[in-house]
């Protein structure tokens, strides 16, 4: 790697802080989900203006102290543990996997059932079925990690209720928590940092990834007939879940559960895609690559980086504020393409609505909706993206295209994102160095990521003792 100023590795990014807790109501409406959180604890996140640095700053952060790491550090960790408890996963067999894999090495695993959805997808049979209320959900864990002298716990999805609890407990009685989460980068990774992921990870501010390990690419796992893989996966725990959901009269999910709904929205997309494809390429033909376009991948109003990790209420206010903001300050000739997130492709009535502000603004002739497209081919001429901080922001640093984010996000940093308003963002957007955005790629890449496969089947073991952890040609 090319010798240079190593701010991007003595920096860590600046994270927003949470100011204070309060109830709102949210209206959640994507992917078959029509769900009002009531009353629910809002954490309200403040994004700290980002001042330029100078010379002494980065020199003062230079000067601060960070493990090397040759891999990721949580990975290293699990492999560590001793006695393991799991609690929820995602859909599909992966929870099942990783116990098989702290197995092999000798170590027990203890894994907590809330529904029978997760019940479909565990082959242990000493689990533990927790049939209780929320409000008894902490004694319980409690004496779940002292009876069985738990030193980790490992999660999915850090913002559900009883992993919101389980990490404060467990930061109370000194118990590393590894959260995992869908991957930063993808296909083919998951996510896996030390108590808390996004917004909430630590894992660049405290580690740095070693110049050996930096050469060294992570290849991703194999992904094979992911949709088919998916859509099984979700109809088969939706439908135990509900079946099953006598036997846990106390469990509340984490989002709207109503199998009708998802069967709903998967026959509409699979209807709608040969009309969508149509539309997609008409859209496409009117985009003109030799004036400058601007690209905004929109996200979902139940994901939790919406929830919990961004000001908007919902996507389309995010939308709405962009168009508006595009069509005062933008140049006449720079166009704006709209992308619908994969999972809400049945929805149609978000083309229109898109559409429709756009026309009420006066652009429409400067607006491309699309409901796919290969995302990279784009970028590669993009001259910027606009983002609340979805995953596209990470493919954006890959290819060191300009970035704009709108909410908290873990690659927020002053190397690879724009920090100036979205108002001038448009007239002369930063595009970050290469090299600088392709260290800061790799640095997340190795740090938080493992390679797999969400919907492998659980007899396809995971090979993560193979990863290098140390200095290569050593291993676990």
């Amino acid at each position: 790697m090319n010798t240079r100023d190593p701010d991007i590795y003595s920096t860590p990014m600046p994270l927003s802080s949470i100011t204070e807790i309060e109830p709102v109501v949210k209206a959640v409406s994507s992917v078959g989900t029509d769900v009002a959180y009531q009353g629910v604890p809002r954490l309200v996140l403040v994004k700290p203006v980002m001042p330029a640095r100078s010379n002494s700053d980065v020199a003062s952060a230079c000067q601060q102290q960070r493990a090397v790491s040759h891999g990721n550090p949580a990975l290293e960790q699990l492999a560590n543990v001793s006695s393991l408890l799991t609690l929820q996963g995602p859909i599909g067999p992966l929870f099942s996997r990783i116990a098989s894999w702290k197995r092999g090495m000798g170590h027990p695993v203890r894994r907590v059932i809330f529904n029978a959805g997760d019940a479909g997808y565990c082959r242990d049979k000493d689990a533990i079925y927790y049939r209780d209320g929320q409000g008894e959900w902490l004694s319980h864990l409690r004496s779940y990690l002292r009876w069985y002298g738990i030193n980790g716990v490992l999660l999915f999805g850090q913002t559900r209720f009883h992993h919101r609890q389980a990490i404060q407990l467990c930061q109370q009685m000194g118990i590393p928590v590894f959260v995992m989460e869908e991957g930063y980068v993808r296909p083919g990774f998951v996510t896996l940092e030390m108590t808390g992921v996004n917004a909430h990870s630590s894992t660049l501010k405290n580690y740095v990834l070693s110049a050996e390990a930096a050469a060294h690419d992570l290849p991703p796992a194999p992904i094979r007939s992911h949709r088919f893989k998916l859509t099984f996966s979700a109809i088969n725990y939706y439908a135990r879940l509900k079946a099953g959901s006598w036997w846990y009269p106390n469990y509340v999910h984490h989002r709207d559960s109503t199998l009708w709904r998802y069967a709903k929205y998967w026959v509409s997309a699979a209807l709608v895609y040969p009309f969508t494809r149509w539309q997609d390429k008409k859209a496409l033909a009117r985009l003109d690559t030799t004036k400058p376009y601007f690209f905004v991948p929109m996200q979902l109003d139940s994901d939790s980086q919406i929830l919990f990790f961004s000001r908007y209420l919902n996507v389309m206010s995010f939308i709405e504020e962009v168009l508006k903001s595009f069509a005062v300050h933008a140049s006449e000739n720079s166009q704006l393409i709209i992308k619908q997130h994969p999972l809400a492709r049945g929805h149609l009535d978000v083309q229109q609505r898109v559409l429709s502000k756009a026309t009420d603004l006066g652009i429409a002739h400067r607006v491309v909706f699309v409901h796919a497209c290969k995302i990279y081919k784009l970028l590669d001429k993009v001259a910027g993206v606009v983002t609340i901080n979805s995953t596209v922001g990470i493919q954006a640093i890959a290819r060191a295209a300009p970035l704009k984010i709108m909410g908290d996000a873990i690659y927020d940093h002053p190397d690879v994102a724009d920090p100036q308003p979205l108002d001038s963002f448009w007239l002369n957007p930063f595009r970050p160095d290469l090299d600088r955005a392709k260290a800061f790629h790799q640095q997340l890449k190795h740090l938080t990521q493992v390679p797999a496969a969400l919907f492998d089947a659980a007899s396809v073991p995971l090979r993560w003792s193979e990863l290098p952890s140390k200095p290569h040609g050593e291993r676990r």
